[in-house]
């Protein structure tokens, strides 16, 4: 547009109007596509407008430079905010000439308005009043907007003309009816004549309608925005009521052209009436005892100026308007306009009012007292009312219908404020609330409504409008967490067309049921309704916040108190209102729930107590028939056992590695036969023990039949089963044979390295559990390796029921990460059933064990292919997502990573020549060890590793034994080596061999290559230091330096706490690798 019509104003013009722009002293009266107007708030006030007529771009301003022919600055200005708004684009048409006509509008041009909304009305003539500070507004607000499209009233012109005559505004009492809700008057023309006299005709506003003043100008716009509002009128009668009367007070508030038609009178006679400057009136109220309780109502009328009786008023209108003294007033009733009404009405009559009872009285000054009536004081003492000030609640209804704001679904929220059953919103102004009773009022906390109102913002509410007077949006995503955490804060929530609460009361009950069995009801109470804990459970499992009550509402699941009993419905039986519990499991009840059980009949503490601290266990001696001395402690350990036996209890001995577990079971074994149950005992166990344990039996317990179920015609042992005491089987033999054995009854069934069942899934978990036998016991020193469900699997074989099968499968899934007071408690629970020592605690007289890491500094050579293999398999890890198979191809690449570490020949068979970092180091402390006659245990993962290590031994004329997976004379392995002096090094496959052996021969212990679980590497090392060992141990941990091999022992220090945690003593522990770790390792 600048481009189009620039070339016809001068650059001095363009200068100046320029500069006006930039001031802001552009000011925008209307706009549109053909017509633009504007103010210049300047010195001159000119004004200037822009018009698109028959193809040409018509300009007119008031300033003198215009009115002699030229284009003025004014004129450019308003082309500039023409520009920035976007108006008058019917001027770039091509049609549009680009040259500009000076002629000059016609009047009734001019006159005619374009159907455009009007941001302020347009006076010609008349100069705009300067705008002080406060009022001037930020230049965006100045633009025009288009009016969308709805019938307007048509607005009258402003013309100064002298002659023009004057506008009344007359009330007449035939039309006011005081009990409507508006006030009725009408427009009437008054014409002054040469002789004095005056003529007045209805006054019709229309198009061309000229009005003399300012203030007939908005008062006129007034009436006939308000003939929208109520369109039963018509001609020159128009209606006020609520915001427009108001606003009919302030503009003609010391006006001389308000006037009064009596009622009655012949034609019409007009009296003059004013509103004065300060036309506020209020009605006061007074009480008068009388007789039998009953109260005389009086009122006034009280106004700046003066106070009217009731009498002196000649009009009252319900719509809060008076007229009294020959003004009008606005009045305000104090919320009694029925009574107000009354009293007038029987004052017009000259008449009394009925008196009003205690109770009506009561009322009705409740009612001025809330509406601020300062006259309480003076009223009878027991007509005043108490003021109570009591919490204020939240209120929040969300509605289901969702909107787009900004481009994003929103639900809509609005807010009110509760108090004792009584609401109110934000932009309700009344400080005072009606109470419970009619003599109470309640007080209004403002503070805390804004503090709820902050809350809501907090949560991700937005206001609509100032304060949220039009509600408040939020993202559908946040509802959930702001529905839970406003009602657990006392707000009333009603969201989705559910009414939300909070939980109440908890209970929870425990008490016996039959001889074996408890049984434990609880309940939550929701405003009176009771919910029973078992449907709880059930909600709080399936991942839902609330559950729905019997009246419809929805009750917010108390959730910190429901996740201590989420156990009951996995280890228990559960119906619909209670849960039954077997008698063994009271013990990890009680610990689990110790503060929120309320025990009904004393039965359930009293045997959880017996369990959790039993009769303490007397050494004991082993019977006659075993052959040997028991130690001090495993006297203990044995009186343990008897005990657990007794109690019908199964137990788990999980001693330190190398403390003799396998003497004190032979001990108990022989109690057993000594006691005449007649029934055999099972013992499974891994492969490799089998020989151990038939050699131990034989030493120590030799009165004991035993037979081992192994091999191929294994099954004609069941049929003699009764001719043996104890029975030998391997895990893989009882998953084989588990419906063969399933249909035997042993007197024990004992499980030894009772780890190899960690996994509840798995089939020997599964088989193991199929065993019927009177009583059950596990062995081992690590009954946590990994995770915690595998103590929990352990446990399940030893008292079945205990723990349950969802918990199991649970365990199965989750790694924990417990807390202290989780630790505490699952300790408590667990400690009945099991019995730890460690080395330090019992076998005084063992002697010193030393563990150290040998870092081995990698040759250039091998250095170089460790780091290039290093950054290839980064690559491919940081490239590929944590679903699909990246975890598998992060395990590759650590196997690569840590072969590659160890030997070359690892990776590749022809590299087998090479040098290796960890063989150098390995070979000089053997070669030193062979000189001194010292024996060795060299442990690996890698039995290849082992294979490349058997040559330099053969070239160096060093004899030793080898065991991995395939050999079969374990047995005569272990004798060879423990028994030949020449036999110096003994290399073992760390999976193999690292559990069973006694090899108390060597002094010192090689690892060559480091294992994600420390327990499997403290295994290895105990094959030396164990009961029996008479001379220091040394073990060392072979680290190449600089490789992945040092994060492993970073995250094996990292993963000891959880064993150490619930045994208390157990040195070690390990957890499954996650992916974030395998990152880590290859950083």
């Amino acid at each position: 547009m600048l481009n189009k019509f620039g070339q016809c104003f001068s650059p001095a013009v363009q200068e100046q109007g320029q500069a006006l722009f930039q001031r802001g002293l552009v000011q925008g009266v209307f706009g549109s596509d053909e017509d633009l107007r504007v103010e210049i708030l300047d010195a001159g006030g000119a004004e200037a407008s822009w018009h698109v007529s028959r193809n040409r771009l018509v300009p007119n301003c008031s300033c003198e430079n215009f009115q002699t022919g030229q284009l003025c600055a004014h004129l450019w200005a308003a082309l500039l905010l023409a520009d920035s708004q976007g108006d008058l684009r019917k001027a770039l048409r091509k049609c549009v000439a680009g040259k500009i006509s000076l002629s000059t509008p016609s009047p009734a041009a001019a006159d005619q308005e374009p159907d455009y909304q009007l941001l302020e009305p347009y006076r010609p003539g008349l100069r705009r009043p300067p705008l002080d500070d406060a009022a001037q507004e930020p230049r965006m607000n100045m633009r025009l907007r288009r009016r969308v499209p709805a019938p307007e009233p048509v607005l009258p012109g402003l013309n100064p003309a002298c002659d023009s005559p004057e506008i009344l505004y007359v009330l007449c009492e035939d039309k006011l009816s005081g009990q409507d809700d508006f006030l009725c008057l009408e427009a009437w023309w008054r014409q002054q004549h040469p002789d004095g006299k005056a003529s007045c005709r209805p006054f019709y506003p229309e198009a061309g309608s000229q009005v003399f003043s300012r203030t007939d100008f908005q008062t006129l716009a007034l009436l006939l925005r308000s003939r929208q509002a109520l369109p039963d009128t018509s001609g020159n009668e128009f209606k006020l009521r609520n915001g427009a009367l108001q606003e009919f007070f302030a503009l003609q508030a010391g006006s001389r052209y308000l006037r009064w038609a009596p009622g009655g009178s012949q034609g019409r006679q007009f009296h003059r009436l004013q509103i004065p400057e300060v036309f506020a009136a209020e009605l006061e109220f007074s009480f008068v005892p009388k007789q039998q309780g009953h109260y005389e109502i009086l009122a006034r009328m009280q106004t700046a100026e003066r106070t009217f009786a009731l009498e002196e008023i000649r009009w009252l209108g319900l719509c809060g308007a008076a007229v009294a003294g020959g003004c009008l007033f606005q009045l305000h009733f104090a919320g009694a306009e029925g009574i107000a009404w009354e009293l007038w009405q029987a004052a017009k009559q000259q008449i009394k009012a009925r008196t009003r009872t205690y109770s009506e009285a009561l009322a009705l000054a409740r009612s001025l007292f809330l509406a601020g009536n300062p006259e309480d004081k003076f009223w009878p003492r027991e007509l005043r009312c108490e003021v109570r000030r009591v919490q204020v609640h939240g209120v929040l209804f969300v509605k289901t219908d969702e909107y787009k704001f900004a481009g994003r679904e929103q639900l809509h929220a609005d807010l009110s404020f509760d108090y004792e059953g009584r609401r109110c919103t934000a932009t309700e102004q009344q400080a005072r609330l009606p109470g419970n009773s009619l003599n109470q009022v309640l007080e209004r906390d403002f503070e805390a409504e804004a503090g709820l109102q902050e809350r809501l913002l907090q949560l991700g509410f937005y206001p609509k409008g100032r304060k949220g007077a039009d509600g408040y949006r939020l993202l559908p995503a946040k509802l959930e967490d702001a529905v839970l955490a406003l009602v657990m804060e006392d707000w009333l929530v009603t969201a989705a067309g559910r009414t939300y609460c909070k939980p109440g009361e908890k209970k929870a009950m425990v008490k016996g049921a039959g001889l074996d069995w408890f049984e434990i009801n609880g309940e939550v109470d929701f405003k009176g309704q009771k919910m029973p804990l078992p449907k709880l459970l059930q909600a709080l499992q399936r991942g839902t916040s609330s559950v729905r009550l019997d009246d419809g509402t929805y009750g917010i699941l108390p959730r910190e108190w429901l996740e201590k009993f989420t156990a009951l419905t996995e280890i228990g039986e559960t119906s619909d209102q209670r849960i039954l519990l077997q008698r063994r499991q009271a013990a990890l009840v009680q610990a689990l729930l110790r503060e929120r059980l309320q025990d009904a009949d004393g039965q359930f503490t009293a045997v959880a107590e017996a369990l959790q601290h039993p009769p303490v266990p007397q050494p004991q001696l082993p019977p006659e028939g075993f052959q040997g001395t028991l130690r001090p402690y495993q006297q203990d350990g044995l009186g343990w056992l008897l005990t657990m036996r007794d109690l019908g209890l199964g137990g788990c001995l999980a001693d330190d590695m190398g403390l003799g577990k396998t003497v004190q079971v032979l001990a108990l074994l022989c109690w057993q036969k000594q006691s005449g149950t007649g029934k055999t005992s099972l013992i499974v166990a891994p492969k490799s023990l089998l020989f151990n344990w038939m050699s131990e039996a034989a030493r120590f317990a030799p009165a004991l039949r035993c037979r081992c179920y192994a091999g191929p015609g294994r099954e004609r042992i069941l049929t003699e089963l009764q001719q043996s005491d104890l029975l030998l089987t391997t895990y893989g033999t009882l998953r084989a044979d588990v419906e063969l054995l399933a249909r035997c009854e042993f007197d024990y069934c004992i499980l030894d390295e009772s780890q190899a069942i960690k996994n509840s899934d798995s089939a020997t978990a599964k088989a193991v559990r199929t065993i019927k036998a009177e009583h059950r016991l596990a062995m081992t020193g690590t009954p946590i390796e990994n995770r915690l469900s595998e103590l929990f699997s352990q446990l399940e074989f030893l008292n079945p029921g205990l723990l349950g099968e969802k918990f199991l499968a649970g365990c199965s899934r989750i790694v924990y990460d417990l807390s202290e007071e989780q630790a505490v408690r699952l300790r408590r629970a667990i400690h009945p059933f099991l019995l730890r020592r460690t080395k330090a605690d019992v076998a005084k007289d063992l002697p010193v064990k030393t563990e150290k890491v040998l870092f081995c500094e990698l040759d250039e050579a091998q250095q170089q292919s460790y780091a290039e293999l290093k950054e290839f398999y980064r690559q491919e890890l940081l490239q590929t997502p944590e679903s699909g198979g990246g975890k598998l191809k992060a395990l590759a690449a650590l196997l690569r990573l840590r072969q590659a570490a160890c030997h070359p020949g690892l990776l590749d068979a022809r590299l087998a020549s090479q040098p290796s970092a960890k063989l150098e180091v390995l070979l000089e402390r053997l070669h030193t060890l062979a000189e001194a006659g010292q024996k060795a245990l060299i442990f690996s993962q890698f039995s290849k590793f082992l294979r490349l290590l058997e040559p330099h031994l053969q070239q160096q004329g060093l004899q030793y034994c080898y065991l991995d997976g395939q050999t079969q004379n374990r047995g005569e392995l272990v004798q060879q080596f423990q028994n030949d002096p020449r036999t110096l090094f003994f290399l073992i496959s760390l999976k193999a061999g690292g559990t069973g052996l006694n090899l108390t021969a060597a002094e010192y212990v090689f690892l060559l290559d480091p294992w994600w679980n420390p327990a499997a590497e403290s295994q290895a090392i105990d094959r030396a230091y164990r009961i029996g060992q008479k001379k220091p141990v040394f073990a060392y941990r072979l680290i190449a330096k600089d490789t992945v091999e040092e994060k492993v022992l970073q995250m094996q220090e990292a993963k000891r706490s959880l064993a150490s945690t619930l045994l208390a003593e157990a040195p070690q522990k390990g957890l499954p690798l996650q992916l974030e770790d395998l990152r880590f390792l290859l950083q």
